[in-house]
């Protein structure tokens, strides 16, 4: 019983493997298949957002229905910065540097000060603009029913200085206009903090003309995965994301690439995101908007999320006003949380969350007194040994009894092996004879299965352990470890020295645990060893230093249990 346990629990975790291996994990709700669209926006809607009070108010009479543009239409329009000399607007904080580039008035760059690209110190700052060399740059306005006047990639200007530096709970405003002549003035206001990877964006359109003004606005906002192919994999992969009514759903590159969902309100956030980073979009009006995300380019992964109001009129004079907050940064709780609009969300570690962020939280407590996070693992692993200590002793004691009964077992089960119900009634009397719970060694594992799934998932996700150092050659908890040796070791590069340390010790404890008596099972046993070391190759680090910890930490309890048992 308590060898088909052990086996149930690895089992479990080899299928846990291999989920992951396939579809990176277990992290959402199943997404629900796109509601049908037929690719408009519809002009009844309850909410709709509400134009700023116009100079001159728009006649009743032109309050008559304006037809949507159709979605497939949207302008996808990218800036080609390399052909002539363009101003641009620098915003340093202690978190980040941005880069407003005149042409467009979009988010030229956003790179992050505290993370880097690679865990090498010379690497350079991790870009949030992941898009930028393609020329396709958030924050691009367009009026969809006037696209011949190419709002998108207008010059504009601002009275405000070239650089400006911020620091403490400072925030500062950016107003940059660009202008249709006698047509229309599109007016794009950044607010910048010092403390928060959050920006609020705020668009106007105000009416030149001498008449109403019939528009739809649509915000085109970009992304690309963080990473290079070769680090896009299903246990970090870069995909779009979004929060609606507290349920969060995943879309990957594959399913926008059979239909462009609409998104309607109420959104909570759309966001593009991978383990660590995140860029969200956040509507701060209630309704009267869509948010269409669409796959521009397959190969390189190019997304397009495009920000779509309801049809509006705007008076002589008028202006619209268009909010919206955005979030370009680290998945780190604390700056989450402090942004606001349930942006912490995106940190999601799965079916056991709850578990996994309380132990993220007692991580980085253990590393602001020992300032190593391998450390850290290393005493959060002996803390979580020895909260279950208790259930585990009983397991181990449990098999140990079952070992010296299974001569007994042996001769019940050959006398009855033709009556099964009085087997099971020998059986029976003889664990209540010897003290024995028949599943005093499985239970124990069953409620340890959650703790692991969540420091499992925890470990590979958090954005703490990313390019931090244990010792010697591991440099990078979230990466796998391989030693340098001189020479190219192929498919592996280095020595997996980690990895190789924790399938010894599986092995060790493998022949520590009571035998089951059946010789099948036992050389089952013996090759789980080899075929976790096979899948923990290429897992970070961090994961493979808790499960080695556990490994030592079980192979004392075991040796202590077999002392007091001979």
């Amino acid at each position: 019983m308590e060898k088909r346990a052990l086996l149930a629990f690895a089992l479990s975790l080899l299928v846990l493997v291999l989920w992951q291996s396939f579809y990176g994990g277990l992290t959402r709700k199943p997404r629900n298949p796109a509601p049908e669209s037929d690719h408009t926006v519809p002009t009844d809607s309850s909410a709709t957002v509400q134009p700023a009070p116009s100079a001159s108010p728009t006649p009743r009479a032109a309050q008559a229905p304006i037809d949507p543009v159709p979605l497939e239409s949207l302008p996808k329009e990218q800036l080609d910065l390399s052909k002539k000399p363009y101003d641009a607007w620098v915003v340093e904080t202690p978190l980040y540097t941005a880069r407003i580039a005149g042409t467009g008035g979009r988010l030229e760059s956003f790179q992050l000060k505290r993370h880097r690209v690679a865990a090498d110190e010379g690497s350079p700052p991790m870009e949030m603009i992941s898009t930028r060399a393609s020329g396709y740059l958030p924050g691009a306005v367009d009026l969809l029913h006037h696209p011949d006047w190419q709002t998108s990639l207008l010059p504009f200007s601002s009275d405000a200085p070239k650089t400006i530096r911020l620091d403490g709970a400072e925030k500062h405003s950016i107003t940059f206009s660009a202008e249709i002549p006698g047509e229309v003035r599109i007016e794009k206001v950044f607010v910048f903090s010092a403390e928060t990877y959050s920006i609020d964006l705020e668009t106007r359109v105000v009416n030149l003309s001498g008449e109403n003004l019939a528009e739809q606005l649509g915000i085109s906002f970009y992304a690309a995965p963080f990473g290079t192919a070769s680090e896009e994999n299903g246990y970090n992969t870069s995909q779009l994301t979004r929060l609606s009514q507290g349920t969060l759903e995943d879309y990957k590159p594959k399913d926008l690439m059979k239909k462009a969902p609409t998104f309607e309100p109420p959104l909570t956030w759309v966001g593009y995101q991978n383990n660590y980073f995140l860029q969200a979009l956040v509507p701060v009006g209630e309704g009267g908007y869509r948010v269409v995300p669409r796959l521009l380019n397959e190969s390189s992964g190019l997304v397009q999320i495009a920000y779509v109001t309801d049809p509006f009129q705007v008076g002589t004079g008028g202006v619209h006003t268009v909010p919206l907050r955005l979030y370009f940064g680290p998945k780190e709780l604390s700056r989450l949380e402090a942004a606001g609009h349930q942006l912490q969300r995106a940190v999601d570690f799965g079916w056991f969350t709850f578990l996994a962020k309380p132990a993220l939280q007692l991580l980085k407590w253990l590393y602001n007194y020992l300032g190593n996070y391998g450390l850290a693992i290393i005493v959060l692993t002996v803390f979580i040994k020895l909260l279950f200590w208790p259930l585990t002793h009983k397991s181990f004691k449990s098999m140990q009894m079952m070992k010296k009964i299974q001569p007994k077992m042996a001769q019940i089960r050959e006398k009855y092996k033709d009556d099964r119900e009085k087997l099971n009634q020998e059986l029976m009397m003889l664990y209540r004879t010897y003290k024995i719970n028949p599943l005093g060694g499985c239970l124990p594992l069953v409620l340890q299965i959650p703790v692991f799934f969540a420091l499992y998932r925890m470990l590979y996700g958090a954005i703490e352990l990313r390019h931090q150092p244990f010792c010697l050659w591991i440099n990078d908890l979230t990466a796998p470890d391989r030693l340098p040796v001189g020479f190219q070791i192929p498919y592996l590069g280095g020595l997996p020295v980690l990895t190789l340390l924790m399938g010894a010790s599986m092995f060790v404890q493998q022949k520590m645990t009571p035998a089951s008596g059946d010789p099948r099972q036992e050389k089952i046993m013996l090759m789980l060893p080899v075929v976790f070391t096979v899948f923990f190759i290429n897992f970070p680090s961090g994961l493979v230093l808790y499960w080695l910890v556990n490994n030592i930490l079980s192979i004392v309890q075991q040796y202590w249990i077999n002392r007091q048992a001979s």
